[in-house]
C-alpha cells in the first residue's frame, strides 16, 4: 500500500460494518478464484452443534491454499449464518494472500537496513520488541541489526502519510499473523488489522498486570442482535463476565469471560477473549461471537488454543475477573460509556484510530498484501511498540536477531554469527540457547546440552525456562540419559503445566525406563491439551502392550488410526496384537 486511503461507506442499517452484503462477499470471492483458476476454497461448513444457536463456520482449504499455507481450514464467526460463512471465507483469503505475498520474489528485497530504500527508523525497530536497553547495549544492537539481511518491502506509514521500507520477516517473527486481515475494500482490511493489534495490546496489559477493569451492564446493550446474542448464552446457562478493556486507548475493546457451570470442566472450558471495533456495540458483538467460536457450544471436547488472553483451567485463576462481579464489589458501567470512533465512512474510522494511536506514541503502518490473482483486498498491519502476550518478556533486538540468525542460516553459519554476538554481549541466555540449538541440529547433543544448561544459569525469563528445559530434555533423550531428562523436564513443567512437548518427552522417558503407568499419565496429559494427537494415543497403546493389557492396547491403536490412518507403526502393532489373540 503506497497511496492514501479512500472513502469507504458502509451499508446502512446492517449488523455488520461492511461496504457490501456478506452474500456479495462470498460471491465475489468465488468468482475471483474461478477466473484466476485457483483452488483455494473446497467448501464452507457450519460446525457448531446448535446448542447456543450462534453460527460458527469452517472454510475448508482447497489444494492451492493447503499447499501454500500448510493449514486445512480457517474459522469464521458472526451473528448470522451468512455473516459467519463470509467471515470464514475472508479468513482464508487473508491467510492465502499473506503467504502468496511472502513467497513472491518480486515483492521482496533481501538486503541489510544499510542498503534498504527509505528504511523504517531504528527507533521503531527497537519499539517493535519494547527494547529500552542502555545506550551502550543499543549501539551493539543497532550494529548487528543493520548488518543482517532481512526481507524489505514497501509499506505505507499512515501516521506519517509516507511510504517506507519495513523488514517483513522481522515483524512476522515478532507478531506472526497478528494484524493480518482482508476485506471487501482495503479500508475494511486496514481497520480490522489495526483493531486486532489494539485488542492484543490491551489484553496483554490486563492479563500481565491483572488490572481491575469495569464491568459492562448487559442491560445497557441496545442493539437487538447483540441483545439476542447475550440472551442465547443466558438461556443455555452460560455465565458471562463482560468488561471494558479499552484502558486509555480511546478505542473500544470489550473482554468477555464465559463458562458453563453445568459442564465445566468435564466437557467444556473457561473461555476468555476480547473484541475491538470502531463502536462499543460491534466490539461486544465481536467478543461474544469469538466466545462461541472457541467454546464448542460448551458441551463438546473441543480444546481451543489461547492467543490474546491466557486460558484459565480453573475458576481460581480467573478470580480477579469473576469475584468483583459475583460479590458486587466491582465498578459497573453502561456500554455507552466506552469510547466510540465509529463513522459511516471507514476512512474516517481509520483516521480516528490513527489519531488515538498517535496520542499514545504509536505509528500505524500498512503493507498491502492483496494477491493480484485473487483480488481480495488484504493487508498486514503493524504498530511498533504495542504489547503482545505471546511475545517473550524482557525481549530485545539482540534476542530476536539471534532467533533470526538461527532460523535463517545453516547451523554452522548461524553458530559462527552467534559466537560473535556472544563475544560482544556475554552472559545472554538467549544466545546460549540458540548456540545449543545449533549444536543439536548438528547432531552433537552433549555439546548442545552444555549450552542449554548454561542458559539456565544466565537469568532467563521465567516464561522461557520451560523451552530451555524442553530442548535440554531432547538432548538427554538422544543421549539415553532418561532419569536426568525427567529431572530437568519436571523443572519446565513446574512452571508451565500446559506444555504438551514436555509431557510427550516425559512420557517417552518413562516408557524407556519401563515406568509404564507414569508414561501413560504423561501421554494422557498431552491428550487433555491436544485431543487429536494420534501419536500420543498410539504411545498409550504401546504402554498397555508392554504391560500385557492387549485389549486396552488395541483400543488405543484403533483410536490413533482413526485420527491418522497413515500411522504405520500403530497399524503394524495392532495387527500383531490381533493375530496373537
Amino acid at each position: 500500500m503506497t497511496s492514501k486511503l479512500s472513502d469507504a461507506y458502509k451499508l446502512e442499517k446492517q449488523d455488520h460494518d461492511k461496504i457490501i452484503s456478506p452474500e456479495a462477499t462470498i460471491e465475489n470471492f468465488k468468482n475471483n478464484t474461478a477466473k484466476a483458476g485457483l483452488n483455494i476454497l473446497k467448501e464452507t461448513r457450519r460446525i457448531d452443534n446448535g446448542r447456543l444457536d450462534i453460527p460458527v463456520y469452517f472454510s475448508v482449504c482447497g489444494h492451492d491454499a493447503h499447499v501454500l499455507t500448510g493449514t486445512k481450514k480457517q474459522m469464521g464467526k458472526g451473528v448470522s449464518p451468512i455473516l459467519a460463512e463470509a467471515s470464514a471465507v475472508m479468513e482464508l483469503a487473508e491467510r492465502f494472500s499473506l503467504y502468496r505475498f511472502k513467497t513472491a520474489p518480486e515483492n521482496i528485497k533481501k538486503e541489510t537496513q544499510e542498503n534498504a530504500s527509505s528504511p523504517l527508523p531504528f527507533s521503531l525497530i527497537a519499539a517493535s520488541v519494547l527494547d529500552d536497553r542502555s545506550e551502550e547495549t543499543m549501539a551493539v544492537s543497532r550494529e548487528f541489526f543493520s548488518k543482517l539481511p532481512f526481507q524489505w518491502v514497501k509499506a505505507y506509514n499512515v501516521t506519517r502519510d509516507k511510504e517506507m521500507s519495513i523488514p517483513l520477516d522481522w515483524f512476522f517473527m515478532i507478531n506472526e499473523f497478528n494484524g493480518s486481515s482482508a476485506g471487501n475494500c482495503l479500508e475494511e482490511a486496514v481497520l480490522q488489522g489495526g483493531c486486532e493489534i489494539v485488542e492484543r495490546h490491551v489484553c496483554a496489559i490486563i492479563c500481565k498486570e491483572k488490572k481491575s477493569v469495569p464491568y459492562i451492564d448487559p442491560q445497557s446493550v441496545t442493539n437487538p442482535s447483540t441483545r439476542e446474542l447475550i440472551a442465547k448464552f443466558e438461556s443455555a446457562g452460560i455465565k458471562l463476565y463482560i468488561n471494558d478493556f479499552s484502558l486509555n486507548t480511546g478505542i473500544p475493546t470489550v473482554g468477555v469471560l464465559a463458562y458453563d457451570p453445568a459442564t465445566f470442566p468435564e466437557t467444556s472450558e473457561i473461555v476468555w477473549t476480547a473484541g475491538t471495533a470502531s463502536s462499543p456495540d460491534k466490539a461486544l458483538s465481536r467478543a461474544l461471537t469469538e466466545v462461541a467460536q472457541l467454546a464448542g457450544d460448551f458441551n463438546t471436547p473441543s480444546n481451543y488454543v489461547a492467543s490474546g488472553l491466557p486460558k484459565f483451567t480453573n475458576l481460581h485463576q480467573a478470580d480477579y475477573i469473576i469475584t468483583p462481579l459475583d460479590t458486587n464489589t466491582g465498578e459497573t458501567i453502561p456500554l455507552s460509556a466506552l469510547p466510540d470512533i465509529s463513522s459511516a465512512n471507514i476512512r474516517d474510522e481509520i483516521k480516528a484510530l490513527t489519531r488515538e494511536l498517535s496520542r499514545l506514541g504509536f505509528e500505524l503502518m500498512v503493507l498491502d498484501t492483496t494477491d493480484p490473482q485473487l483480488k481480495v483486498p488484504a493487508c498486514y498491519t503493524i504498530v511498533p511498540g504495542t504489547c503482545f502476550r505471546e511475545r517473550a518478556e524482557n525481549s530485545s533486538i539482540v534476542m530476536f536477531c539471534a532467533k533470526h540468525i538461527y532460523e535463517n542460516n545453516a547451523p554452522v553459519a548461524a553458530l559462527s554469527q552467534l559466537d560473535k554476538i556472544s563475544g560482544m554481549l556475554p552472559g545472554q541466555y538467549f544466545i546460549s540457547f540458540y548456540q545449543g540449538l545449533c549444536h543439536l541440529a548438528m547432531g552433537v547433543p552433549d555439546k548442545a546440552l552444555g549450552y542449554l544448561k548454561q542458559a539456565l544459569t544466565e537469568n532467563p525469563t521465567r516464561q522461557d525456562i520451560p523451552s530451555i528445559c524442553s530442548y535440554a530434555g531432547v538432548c538427554l533423550k538422544e543421549m539415553e540419559q532418561y532419569e536426568e531428562a525427567l529431572t530437568i523436564l519436571k523443572k519446565g513443567i513446574d512452571i508451565d503445566d500446559e506444555r504438551e512437548d514436555i509431557f510427550n518427552l516425559m512420557g517417552f522417558c518413562h516408557f524407556m525406563l519401563k515406568q509404564h503407568p507414569q508414561s501413560i499419565d504423561c501421554f494422557r496429559r498431552v491428550l487433555e491439551l491436544k485431543p487429536g494427537s494420534a501419536i500420543d494415543h498410539a504411545s498409550i497403546a504401546s504402554n498397555y502392550r508392554e504391560m500385557g493389557e492387549k485389549e486396552k492396547a488395541m483400543d488405543f491403536y484403533e483410536m490413533a488410526l482413526a485420527i491418522d490412518p497413515g500411522l504405520e507403526f500403530a497399524r503394524t502393532n495392532l495387527e500383531k496384537l490381533q493375530g496373537s489373540i
